[in-house]
């Protein structure tokens, strides 16, 4: 795979973990970032990964929960999982977008790296 240094998100692998979720990923050595759409009503179900993630939403609103602690985030607002941390969301009523880093490099189980 030749590196990437630029790219326009048309550009980025799509990766669609869950209906409602579209990622559009970019690969580094130690990092991977999802540039991530979130349908209205989407619900990501609570879930553990063995990497850090922390984001920050762009556009619209949702619940996040992380390690039993509920908030409500909104443009700006940002986040962060610790490893081996549970987590999971609900978006609200219209389609919302986050950045989402990863560290280490994440690769989704269904995705190419």
């Amino acid at each position: 795979m030749p590196k990437l240094y630029y790219a326009s998100p048309r550009d980025l692998p799509v990766h669609t973990p869950t209906p409602g979720v579209t990622e559009r990923l970019i690969r580094a050595d130690h990092a991977t970032i999802a540039l991530t759409d979130l349908g209205p009503r989407t619900v990501i179900e609570t879930h553990k990964h063995d990497v850090e993630e922390i984001g920050v939403v762009t556009r619209g609103s949702l619940v996040l929960v992380i390690a039993g602690e509920q908030r409500i985030l909104a443009p700006g607002d940002s986040y962060r999982v610790p490893p081996g941390a549970s987590h999971g969301a609900r978006v609200f009523e219209e389609a919302t977008a986050l950045v989402a880093i990863w560290a280490p490099r994440r690769t989704p189980p269904d995705a190419s790296p």
